[in-house]
Formats: structure tokens, C-alpha cells, sequence
């Protein structure tokens, strides 16, 4: 008996040790995590909409700053340094104050044109071609990388209303491209100025943290699963096809129903502060027409587990293009199709979707030939 005490006493003092190391871990994990939960909890309120509901983080924005980027990969140029800035407001443009605005751009990131230089943006050559042709129309540029209709429904609940002196006669919306790859019944196609009573929705709303979140998460979308982030792209090599992979595309309804919603509460938060909406289409050299016809590229994608590629990316592009239009005729309000413009040429972009400094100037062109056939434009104007 007695030979077995001494395995019985040594057993209990290893599980005392296994005990006292077990809480000595737990403690180190509970300070650990306690240190977390305020790191967050101070990110929240430094960067959330907890305090302030009207911080603008939450959109990303690039403000009071003169960003140099070198864009030789992209496209030739004179120069391969490009100067972009943005003022303490976040806007773009050679307007002293936001009072001085008489048009307000909107869209993502072929509107923000992140490498093409001060000066050189499709809103500078429209600002231009007006005041060539005797009218003095300040332009401004308001938009924003990788923001589809729904982030610009959220700049007028978390920036415009912080613009002091904003009060453009017209809000153009450069849009199409983005919205193509926004999924169908997504929380995020809730609005209209509903109230948030679910927890999860107060949290979608104020997060910081959930907002960063779903920023990385879409950038991984856009420049990995959809290729659609900046990128220099060789022409030479794109394998270009005649042939859908689909012949039907009712599959597209339920997001077309959803972007038409969007595009109707823009019109209407537009017409809220006072000014009139502009809609405009937008080219890609997904697709292009030759002599022999329709050809797309070659590249199979993935929308909502249906495959598509260039030539039937043409065709479901037309679809949503089509859904603009109607919604443009339906709150009377102005609509370009520049997507259908026969003139667009491989140079005028260094990837599928964003132009170089010769497709912005065509873009500029365009637009101004567009706004100043219009009536109702230029007599609003002269108002």
C-alpha cells in the first residue's frame, strides 16, 4: 500500500500543474481578447457611425491630398507621372468652391480615373468644350473606385449632406459597369431611407470594421473572380469569339429589377437637393464590332453560376443599359448612351473598362455634343 501513495501523489500534482497552466492560458487568452475588443471598440468610434453618423470614412474617400502615380504601364504618354488630387471635400476639379458647381459626376472608378492626370479627366475636357463654346460650367468629380449604385445612394446620406455649399444643377451618373457584377438579393439592396430596427442592420449601417470588411471582400471580387481592377492589358492577345455561351439571359431579371430600384431612388435623392439627374451609359472593350460583326472576348465568366463571355457580356450589358434608359425616360431625366457609340477604339483603353487619356477626351467630346443638343439642358441652364 504504501508503494502506491507516492504514484497517487505524484498523478495529483500533475494535474495541478496541468490546471494552474490551463488558467495561467486562459487568463493570457482573456487579456488578449480584452485588449482586442477595445482596440475595436475604439476603431468603431474614431472610424463607425456610432457618434457621428455623418462620418464619411466609411466611403473610402481620398481627401486634401496630391497623389503622383506612374502610369507608363498603362498607356504612352509625355509623361510618365500623373498628378491626381482631391480637395478637403473629396471632389476632384478646378472649382475654388463647391458652391461654383454647376455639375456633379458620379460612378466608380471610370469616373474617379485614379491614373489619368489633373487636367486630363473626361469632366475636364466636358468643362472645356463648354467653355469653347461660350458657356461657363463648372464640373466637379465626385466619384469613387469600385462604388456601384448602391455606394452612390450612400453618398448622399454620408458625403453630399457634409459639402458645404453643394448645390449642383445636375448630378451626372456615369454608371453601368459596376452594378453588372453587384449579386441579386443582397442585404445591402434594402433602401430607400428605411429605418434600421434589426441589430444586424444598425451594424451594416455604423461599422467601420464591417464596412472594411466588405471593401476587401469586393476587391477580391473585382480584381480576382471578375478582373476588373486596374490592370495593363495587351489587345494583341485577347482570343476573340463570334459565339454566345448563352441564348437566353432571363436569368438577369431579378438583379435588373433590383438596379432599376437603385437607379429610381438616385433619381429621386438627385431631384431631393434641388438638381436634375443625368444618366449616362458606358463603353467597354469587352466587345467590339468588326465588319464581320459581334466579337467578344473569349474569357468564360460566372454570373450567378451561369457562364457568359464577351459576346454575350455585349448582350446583358444592352439588357442593363436598356433598364437605365427606362428609368432615365420614367423621372425625366436626361440619358447618354455613349456604351452604343460605334466610334470607341482598343487606345482609347489600356484595360477591358478604363480609359486612357485619348478615351477620356473622346468621352468629354461626346458628352458635351450629347448635352448640348438638349433643350431642356441649356434652358435649365440659362435659369
Amino acid at each position: 500500500m504504501s508503494r502506491i501513495r507516492p504514484v497517487a501523489v505524484n498523478q495529483e500534482i500533475s494535474e495541478n500543474r496541468i490546471m494552474k497552466r490551463s488558467k495561467r492560458i486562459l487568463f493570457m487568452v482573456s487579456i488578449n481578447l480584452l485588449i482586442l475588443g477595445i482596440g475595436v471598440a475604439i476603431a468603431e468610434l474614431i472610424f463607425g457611425g456610432w457618434i457621428n453618423e455623418e462620418n464619411v470614412n466609411r466611403l473610402n474617400l481620398i481627401r486634401d491630398c496630391t497623389l503622383e502615380y506612374d502610369a507608363s504601364e498603362l498607356y504612352s504618354g509625355t509623361s510618365p507621372t500623373i498628378k491626381y488630387s482631391r480637395d478637403k471635400h473629396g471632389l476632384r476639379g478646378s472649382h475654388e468652391t463647391p458652391g461654383q458647381i454647376d455639375i456633379l459626376t458620379v460612378g466608380g472608378s471610370t469616373t474617379d480615373q485614379r491614373y489619368i492626370g489633373d487636367g486630363e479627366t473626361w469632366q475636364d475636357v466636358l468643362q472645356n468644350q463648354f467653355s469653347q463654346s461660350g458657356q461657363s460650367i463648372v464640373i466637379a468629380n465626385a466619384g469613387v473606385d469600385g462604388q456601384s449604385t448602391y455606394g452612390h445612394i450612400k453618398n448622399f446620406e454620408w458625403w453630399f449632406p457634409n459639402i458645404p455649399g453643394l448645390s449642383p444643377k445636375y448630378i451626372l451618373f456615369y454608371v453601368g459597369l459596376n452594378d453588372f457584377y453587384k449579386e441579386a438579393g443582397g442585404r445591402y439592396d434594402r433602401l430607400g431611407g428605411e429605418e434600421q430596427h434589426t441589430l444586424m442592420d444598425r451594424i451594416e449601417a455604423r461599422s467601420a470594421i464591417w464596412h472594411l470588411v466588405r471593401t476587401l471582400h469586393g476587391t477580391y471580387k473585382a480584381m480576382v473572380v471578375n478582373k476588373i481592377g486596374h490592370r495593363p492589358l495587351d489587345f494583341s492577345e485577347v482570343q476573340w469569339t463570334n459565339q454566345p455561351v448563352q441564348d437566353n439571359y432571363d436569368f438577369m431579371e431579378r438583379r435588373l429589377k433590383e438596379y432599376a430600384s437603385r437607379l429610381r431612388i438616385l433619381a429621386k435623392r438627385t431631384k431631393d437637393l434641388g438638381a436634375s439627374p443625368i444618366f449616362v451609359s458606358q463603353p467597354s472593350c469587352r466587345y467590339r464590332i468588326t465588319k464581320e460583326g459581334l466579337v467578344g472576348d473569349n474569357t468564360i465568366g460566372s454570373y450567378d453560376s451561369h457562364t457568359y463571355n464577351g459576346v454575350d457580356y455585349y448582350y446583358m450589358m444592352k439588357r442593363l443599359d436598356s433598364i437605365t434608359e427606362a428609368v432615365a425616360l420614367e423621372k425625366n431625366a436626361i440619358f447618354v448612351d455613349l456604351a452604343s457609340h460605334s466610334g470607341w477604339v482598343e487606345s482609347d483603353f489600356y484595360d477591358f473598362e478604363h480609359m486612357t487619356p485619348a478615351g477620356a477626351k473622346k468621352v468629354g467630346v461626346l458628352l458635351h455634343e450629347a448635352l448640348k443638343e438638349r433643350s431642356d439642358f441649356m434652358e435649365q441652364d440659362e435659369e
